[in-house]
Order: C-alpha cells, then structure tokens, then sequence
C-alpha cells in the first residue's frame, strides 16, 4: 500500500494473536508485558467471576506473574508482567481454562521491558464495569449488538487519508495533550473531546454538535489498547439504530489500539508525540523516533511555569475538587508544586472553564427498549420508517412501563383506572385486555419496559388505544405509551413472556 511505501511497516506488529499461536519470545532479558481485555456477553455469573478470579490468581502464582487488573460480570481487563515464558504461560492457560472465551482475547505482548517496569504485586479488583463509562447494568450497549468493526493497524492508517471521515480520540484529554493521532492534509477530521474522564464521553456523544459532525461520515475511534473503543462503538451504533437523524458511513477502531499502531508503525506514522499509559513505563513513543523529536512533537506544558514539557512525573494532580486529574509539572517546578503551589494547580481544562459533566446524557435504556420492539436490527444502514398509523389488531404494544409492575397494573392502566382509594382492583378483558405478554431482549433476557396485551377482539382493542390517546394511563407515575401491535398479531414468533411480572433473567455465564 501507498502509505507503507513511506513508512517502515512491521507486519507482525499490525495483527492480531487471537485464534492464532502466541508469538515467540523477541529476547529472553528483561521482562515481558502482556496487555489484554475481553468483554462476556452474555455476563457472567456471580458464580463464574469467583471461579475467573480464583484461576487469574492460581495461574499468575504458578507462572511467577504480577500486575494489576480488573474482573467484572462483563469481563476482564489487566496489564500483567512477568518472564518472558510466564507471560506467555498464562495466556496460554487462560486459553485452556475457557477456550471459547480466551481464544478470542487478543494478548499484546511486549518483550524487553526493564525489571524496574515489573509490578511488585498482583491486584485484582472486582468491579462492575471494565471502563467507567456510567454504562453499566441495564444501560450498557450491547456488544453483540455493535456494528463497528476492528481493523487492523495498517488498514487503520491508508483510512486516516480519507475525506469524508473523522477520527475520535477516546481518550482522556490529559492524555490526549501529550500524545494523538494527526490525520494528513485532506484525510480525516481530528475530534477530541476534551473530556476529564470516560464518563463524559456518552455526554459529549450525545451533544448536536457532536452528532451533527459524525453524519454522512466514516467514523473511526482509537484508544491506548482498545478496550475504551469497544463499549464507545457500541454506544454509536446503537444511537445510530435508534435515532433517525444520526446516520454514519459506517464505525471503525484499530485493533490493539494505539499500542498496536506503534508497534506496525515503528517511525510513528500519523502519531504525534508520546501515548500515555497507566503502567509503570508511564509513556510509549515511537521506537524508532528520536527523543528530540517527540518533544518537539509534543504541545503540552507545565502547568507551573507554562514552559514546553511532555512528561508526568510526581503524581500532580489538578486542585479542582470536582476534576482531580494529573498536570504536567517540569523539573524546575516540582518543589514549589509540592509545597506552596499544591493548592493552586490547575490542568488545562479547568484554566479555560471547559465543562462536560452537565450536558444531558442519551437516553440509553429508551433507545434499548424501542431497538427490542424493532428486533434490534444490526444492519444499520436503513432507518425503519416510524409508523403512526398501524394497522388495526386485537394486540396492542405498551411502551414506557416501569420495570417494576404487574399484569393487573397494566390491565387497569388501559381500562382507564386511576389507581387510588376505592378504584377497582380488577377488569373485563374486553376492557382491559387479557393476556399480557412482557417483552424481553433477545440476547440478554432483560425487561425494558414494553408488553404487549391480547383483547379479545379487534374493536375491544380499538376502544383502548382510542382512550389511551385521549388520556394516556399512567403506570407507576409514567404516562405510558399504547398502539396497536401487528408485528405480535401476525407472528407468533414475537411472544413475549406470559406471567403476572417481568422476567428476572439469571445471568446465563458459563459453569452454572
């Protein structure tokens, strides 16, 4: 390719190790680095994590292998160190305890690396998400569900030259000052959003600036290893699905992340700078680019003195009480910025008063509920036509319910009872409906809010939608919504679940 043809290309470097041998050893000095995550959907069990957890310990024990590393119903994600055959052990053993699982994970091995850039310790922590996006439970997108696809590195870097296409930098933006991806002239346009932690990213998504930028576009996303961009993609995509206004050429993220990118591109290709890392190196520049010139590369500065300085040392953080992020502060300023000045750091977004945390958040769950009542297609493409006049069925569909609730909560709301002293605690099916039906999501079994309801005939059901419009029911203070629901009359196969409440699904992970 073009782009290969002007930079050096390290064609192992650029792809993936899942469902293929481990690579060899580069060198058996130092110490070998293994990156890796991988998502389970559906989640795990509570049962299935413990057993995770007691094996990461087990074989990290056996293989002589520290670092640290999070393990949650939705996956794992850690950074581990060890000897170069330790590493590789592990993975390896991960492997054979769940081949179906970890065959899939793609384990970014790095050899070489200093013995002081070895963890003294393994941590692992039980949490609810892998990435602190606020997206956890019922509110996370679902990954089956993501229609991004990965790329490999040097796919990744011919389509940074396109028109038409923007990349987002999924990152923190104190990451992003010392280090991005700078798209060539008339490629992609370079998105940053400026944001203090991956909680505001749904935020910055959902603003119409935002949205208005990603329309008719290739949209690509990176991040340091992938995993941000994996739950950052799913969220696109199901925006994109369920909003009619929002609609991309099409979601894209490198494989590996930026680490893979430097890796296949050893001179840096379009990167710029220094990667910032959560590990003991602290940051990753291009291999064979010169110190000298990542600097000059670099447009960060010390918050003290505002002098040109790339590099975090002492742990410095902002003073804002509400932001709390790491500052860069130079060698000549590090006394004072311990002392006399702690109080008064400031990192660059809280110099400029730029804020996020207030914007609206999507409407996560409304977008999942009215994707499950659509089938949750996947394809993306076509927007299905909002259908106001539907054809005329004995089934009606209720949306908006909460999710705690009964049929006969649900009967009474479409015979127009008001829930209160003296109100009846029963009704005809003619006026109410009978079967109630609570629909489920096809892949994770979770209830979003929406039932359908059987009258016995088509006029029974005509009087309630007609009453339902005149005066919407409220269910559990929600005005709900009713309409007719012939997807459900004319198949079968749409049945939701028949009880007098929703479905609590158990969580279906391996080992039950």
């Amino acid at each position: 390719m073009g782009a290969q043809d002007k930079e050096k290309f390290v064609e192992a470097g650029a792809r993936s190790v899942a469902h293929k041998p481990l690579p060899p050893p580069t060198t058996m000095e130092g110490i070998t680095q293994v990156l890796f995550y991988q998502y389970v959907e559906p989640v795990w069990s509570a049962r299935r994590q413990k057993q995770a957890l007691a094996e990461f310990n087990r074989l990290a024990n056996l293989h002589g292998v520290t670092g640290r590393g999070r393990i949650a119903l939705e996956g794992v994600n850690c950074t581990l160190t060890g000897s170069p055959l330790g590493a590789r052990a592990l993975c390896e053993g991960l492997r054979a305890w769940d081949p179906a699982l970890f065959d899939d994970t793609d384990f970014k091995l790095t050899d070489g690396l200093k013995a002081t850039e070895k963890f003294k310790a393994l941590t692992l922590k039980n949490t609810q998400e892998l990435v602190a996006y606020g997206l956890g439970g019922e509110r996370a997108p679902l990954l089956k569900q993501n229609t991004a696809k990965h790329i490999e590195a040097d796919e990744y870097h011919a389509m940074l030259g396109q028109k038409d296409t923007v990349v987002i930098d999924v990152r923190n933006y104190y990451e992003t000052v010392i280090g991005r991806i700078e798209p060539p002239a008339g490629g992609a346009e370079f998105l940053d959003p400026m944001m203090r932690n991956s909680r505001e990213f749904p935020k910055w998504l959902n603003a119409p600036e935002t949205k208005e930028k990603l329309k008719g576009k290739k949209v690509m996303m990176y991040c340091t290893g992938g995993i941000r961009c994996e739950r950052a993609t799913a969220l696109l995509s199901q925006m994109e699905r369920a909003e009619d206004e929002l609609e991309t050429q099409g979601i894209f993220h490198v494989r590996g992340g930026i680490d893979r990118y430097l890796k296949t591109f050893p001179e840096g290709g379009y990167w710029k700078g220094r990667n910032y890392l959560f590990d003991l190196r602290g940051e990753q520049k291009a291999e064979d680019k010169a110190e000298q010139e990542v600097d000059q590369e670099t447009d960060s500065y010390c918050c003290v003195c505002k002098d040109h300085h790339g590099l975090y040392k002492g742990k410095h953080v902002c003073s804002n009480k509400d932001c709390k992020v790491p500052v860069i502060v130079c060698d000549r300023c590090r006394k004072r910025a311990e002392s006399e000045l702690k109080s008064a750091l400031l990192c660059p977004l809280c110099e400029t008063g730029h804020e996020l945390r207030d914007l609206p958040l999507p409407d996560l769950v409304g977008q999942k509920r009215k994707l499950a009542l659509a089938g949750n297609d996947t394809a993306g493409a076509k927007k299905r036509a909002t259908k106001t006049d539907l054809e005329h069925v004995r089934w009606v569909h209720v949306a908006r319910l909460p999710l705690t609730v009964t049929a006969s909560d649900v009967r009474l709301a479409l015979a127009g009872v008001v829930p209160g002293k003296g109100a009846p605690t029963g009704v005809s099916t003619a006026s109410g409906g009978g079967r109630v039906e609570w629909i489920a999501d096809q892949d994770t079994g979770f209830y979003y809010g929406s039932a359908y309801v059987e009258f016995p005939g088509v006029e029974d059901a005509e009087v309630a939608v007609a009453r339902a419009a005149e005066a919407p029911p409220r269910v559990g203070g929600r005005c709900v919504r009713v309409n007719f629901a012939p997807v459900r009359a004319k198949d079968a196969g749409r049945a939701g679940n028949v009880g007098d409440r929703p479905p609590i699904p158990g969580t279906p992970g391996r080992g039950n």
